[in-house]
């Protein structure tokens, strides 16, 4: 079972890596990522091109993997400004 995930595992990476690959060849798939805003969404778009990894993997690889690839993560965690009254 162990065996099967690590297995996993590593052709996700190498599934994301191929990806980003092509992203970096291909202006209308770069245009395509560019107007989603989530992981899983990316993912999503990667697998309508033939690539299966999920949302949660592709955050949680590492850029120095990619050569030429710079993954950028954004703090979408809602922030509320009620002022000084507490609205």
């Amino acid at each position: 079972m162990v065996l099967v995930i690590y297995l996993n595992l590593i052709l996700s990476t190498e599934h994301i890596k191929k990806f980003l690959q092509e992203l970096l060849k291909k202006e209308d798939l770069y245009q395509k990522v560019s107007q989603v805003a989530t992981a899983n969404e990316i993912a999503s778009i990667a697998n309508d091109f033939g690539y299966a990894f999920t949302g949660e993997e592709l955050k949680n690889i590492s850029s120095n993997l990619i050569h030429g690839i710079k993954i950028k993560k954004q703090d979408t965690t809602p922030s509320y400004n009620f002022g000084e009254g507490g609205n």
